[in-house]
């Protein structure tokens, strides 16, 4: 235990211990009163005028003021010129104001009937591809490659799917956990076709 002990010999622990005390209360003290090597105070130049003050500026400032009035009084010379003067109604000659505006109103009313015309035959129009017949085909054809694959199948789901125009990424599923995210109907109708 003793060669374990590596604490500085001394005489007194007690006189040794004041010691250290006293040299740590001189430490604080020099800390306590140390002075900067670097001056950081205010300079004298910054109690001159010409720093404290931009005369340019202020030159520039008024010139600008000045400026400003001059255009200010013209503006109110002319609006209050325009208020005295009396106002004339302008009178309109005999005939008519347009030569061509028979021919333009007939034109607009043709365009106007062509467009009904077209928006009906566009309204009347039967859809060429039949998105029921394409989805049916389409559980028809996943129940034929489930019957023929030997492992469950895993596919990319569509982006639209997992809701959002900002998701950028793919996701993979099993095949059957996109089957049982489907309607009844849409399973009853894709298993029957898996069975067959």
């Amino acid at each position: 235990a003793a060669a374990m002990d590596r604490a500085i010999p001394c005489g007194s622990k007690l006189c040794a211990r004041r010691e250290e005390q006293r040299r740590h209360d001189m430490h604080r003290e020099r800390i306590r009163t140390v002075r900067p090597l670097v001056d950081t105070t205010e300079p004298y130049a910054a109690h001159m005028d010409h720093v404290r003050n931009n005369l340019k500026r202020e030159q520039l400032l008024e010139e600008r003021y000045s400026e400003i009035d001059r255009e200010n009084r013209i503006l109110l010379k002319k609006m209050s010129g325009i208020m005295s003067t009396p106002r004339t109604e302008e009178k309109k000659g005999p005939g008519p104001s347009s030569l061509n505006r028979d021919a333009r109103k007939k034109e607009l009313l043709r365009i106007t009937k062509e467009n009904q015309s077209i928006l009906r035959r566009i309204q009347q129009a039967q859809p060429v591809y039949n998105h029921v017949e394409m989805e049916g085909t389409h559980r028809r054809n996943m129940g034929y490659l489930r019957n023929c694959a030997e492992y469950p199948l895993v596919v990319r789901t569509p982006r639209s799917a997992r809701g959002g125009v900002g998701n950028t990424s793919s996701q993979m599923v099993r095949l059957g956990a996109e089957e049982d995210a489907r309607p009844q109907s849409a399973r009853s109708f894709g298993g029957g076709a898996a069975g067959s």
